[in-house]
């Protein structure tokens, strides 16, 4: 069964000087999409001018790719965090922080772990099951549509806006998280939005050892992707279990084949087609 994963390029650099020590054979690439194709006895690696890597699923292949993988050895661990739900007028927002050793990054990248926006509903929750039991430490921070909308009023009170709340859901889990592990040097990776206020919600968080990096398309980071995929499972599960607690069907139904009495319960009642309704 063939495996897949992205690579960067110093790691491809490794893997065309293993290619070039070890003697393996090279084909020709089968269409113009491909960079390098490999071949040689039960060894098949396919790298694709993106940066995929395509490889079958035997020890030997295996092994190349444990060669040229690089390891975030420098750290004890590193967190991700990531969030969901804030785009969907229903459901909770929904943000997971995780944090792991480099030998868990290694071992997710050739399982295939990346953005949840990337993944079909039921391989999110096969992963997200996979890593509910594995040792890696991971916090959440679940806004229900009623708390949230309780938390967005006291934001709104004081001129903050949801960026404000995203920062602060985000602090949370992170300083959980924090508090869960004990480290020599840590590295926290987090998917951009508003770089100025989550700095100012991480204000008192002890720096000396730990570097904190915002960056966009922060889901390339394994544990930030990781985390997107776990914070996705739980929002799809509190979805259900809305539907079946109020008798309705969020993901294919508008506000307003929703009972004005239940929004408050289910939605996020700022959006625009919630507020829309609500009026009427």
């Amino acid at each position: 069964m063939p495996v897949s994963l992205t690579i960067d390029i110093q790691e491809l650099e490794k893997l065309k000087n293993y290619i070039l020590a070890t003697g393996l054979k090279r084909a020709r690439p089968t269409n113009k999409y491909e960079l390098l194709r490999i071949e040689d006895g039960n060894v098949k690696i396919i790298v694709y001018k993106t940066g995929k890597v395509v490889y079958n699923d035997t020890p030997e292949s295996t092994a190349i790719i444990d060669k040229i993988l690089q390891t975030e050895e420098a750290y004890t661990y590193v967190l991700g965090s990531d969030e969901t739900g804030k785009g969907e007028w229903y459901g909770p927002l929904v943000v997971c922080c995780v944090a792991m050793a480099p030998a868990w990054i290694k071992k997710y990248r050739k399982l295939g772990i990346r953005d949840s926006k990337t993944l079909p509903k039921h391989k999110i929750i096969e992963l997200a099951e996979m890593m509910k039991k594995d040792v890696i430490v991971k916090r959440f921070v679940v806004l229900e549509p009623k708390t949230y909308n309780e938390k967005y009023k006291e934001f709104r009170k004081e001129e903050k806006k949801l960026n404000e709340l995203l920062a602060w859901a985000h602090s949370r889990a992170i300083k959980d998280t924090l508090g869960a592990i004990t480290y020599d040097k840590a590295r926290l990776v987090i998917d951009k939005f508003d770089v100025e206020k989550m700095y100012r919600r991480l204000y008192g968080v002890d720096s000396t050892n730990l570097d904190i990096i915002q960056k966009s398309k922060g889901e390339t980071e394994i544990p930030v992707a990781a985390a997107s995929i776990l914070a996705k499972s739980r929002f799809e599960d509190s979805v259900d279990k809305l539907n079946e607690r109020f008798n309705v069907k969020l993901r294919a139904s508008s506000p307003s084949e929703i009972d004005p009495k239940i929004l408050p319960y289910v939605a996020k009642i700022h959006f625009k087609n919630v507020q829309k309704y609500l009026k009427l």
